[in-house]
């Protein structure tokens, strides 16, 4: 009786340890397997880039060539607020409210917010003329006028939005 344990004990060692010799077999033959054949992989996703620039030129009291460059690597939407007072001696003495006389390309629609959006999408590194020119007058005494342009962009594609104004109530809401 004793030497059939002994038989049974020694037989279910044999199994366990061909068992476990074969798990290490399987596993180490896969792990080389994978070094030695597996490439390295590349990753070729390429992140959004969204941006712009604001050039113009400014002559005395006349604002020129006022343009904005999507400096993005994708097509955006556009808009654009202007901002601008009447200073003298450095401190602000009276708001600028003279849009009418401000001649936007018909390009650009200004929105009841106060901005301005640019119809349609602008393509990368597409540079959209704002306005020609502007040349500040009726203001107060001794007051010069500055004027900025504030641009903002958003991507176009993936927002289900049909226009400027439209994808950026969207991405506001969201």
């Amino acid at each position: 009786m004793k030497n059939r344990k002994r038989r049974k004990f020694i037989k279910s060692s044999l199994l366990l340890i061909a068992v476990v010799a074969l798990l290490v077999a399987a596993v180490g033959g896969t792990v080389a397997y994978l070094v030695t054949n597996t490439s390295p992989v590349v990753n070729t996703f390429t992140p959004a880039t969204v941006g712009t620039e604001v050039t113009d030129k400014v002559e005395g009291n006349t604002k020129s060539n006022v343009q904005i460059t999507n400096k993005s690597n994708i097509p955006v939407y556009m808009r654009v607020a202007v901002v601008a007072n009447w200073y003298k001696d450095g401190k602000v003495v009276a708001p600028w409210s003279d849009y009418d006389g401000l001649f936007i390309n018909s390009n650009w629609q200004r929105g009841s917010d106060g901005y301005y959006y640019y119809n349609g999408t602008v393509a990368a590194n597409t540079t959209v003329t704002l306005f020609t020119a502007y040349t500040a007058t009726d203001g107060p005494d001794g007051a010069h006028l500055e004027m900025d342009i504030i641009s903002q962009v958003i991507q176009a594609e993936g927002m289900g939005a049909t226009s400027a104004q439209d994808a950026f109530t969207k991405a506001a809401n969201n």
